[in-house]
């Protein structure tokens, strides 16, 4: 985890990869991938920095969105979660009464919503659940602020879209367009 504060505003930008959001003016807590990791650096900074809103922002891949377009997710999936075969449920959190979607986030007219499955793992096949985006932090920051009643919103930038067969190698062609696109959102957004 790394933490860059700037200003005393109070709003804290999480991002997983430090590349995808770098804006000079933000305070910026880098989490590092997936969803532990996450859980860690959001908690971190709800305990030290009692924040006003988190923001998160980040790429996403998605069967629905086209490349480069910016989505506004207010509902989550924790996608990897699956305890059907000890007759539990799918996508929910073990012995909560949570629903498989939790719907936590302030919602940008914008940009359009989203359903954004999390998930400690890479997917090539993002048509297979209950969510047209996917990524790794989402559902572990919005579930971490939703407990704590901290403010929260996100924003992710779809760089791996349906008609892509992307490798690894396009994902990181695909940085600096993401992080122009979030830099923009930020300097945009209501705050």
């Amino acid at each position: 985890m790394k933490k860059l504060k700037r200003n005393e505003s109070g709003i804290w930008v999480m991002v997983a990869v430090g590349d995808e959001f770098i804006h000079p003016d933000a305070n910026i807590c880098n989490s590092g991938i997936g969803k532990i990791n996450a859980a860690i650096a959001v908690q971190h900074i709800i305990d030290t920095e009692q924040p006003k809103l988190i923001v998160l922002m980040g790429m996403a891949g998605s069967s629905r969105f086209k490349y480069g377009q910016i989505v506004n997710p207010t509902s989550w999936v924790q996608r990897d979660m699956n305890l059907t075969e000890f007759m539990g449920s799918k996508y929910v959190v073990p012995f909560s009464d949570d629903d498989p979607i939790l719907r936590y986030g302030r919602r940008d007219e914008r940009y359009p919503d989203a359903i954004c499955g999390s998930g400690d793992g890479f997917i090539r096949n993002t048509t297979e659940g209950i969510w047209d985006c996917v990524e790794m932090e989402g559902f572990a920051i919005a579930y971490a602020c939703r407990e704590a009643g901290v403010p929260f919103i996100a924003y992710k930038f779809i760089s791996d879209p349906a008609s892509a067969n992307t490798q690894d190698h396009e994902w990181e062609a695909s940085l600096d367009e993401a992080r122009a696109a979030l830099h923009g959102v930020y300097e945009n957004m209501e705050k």
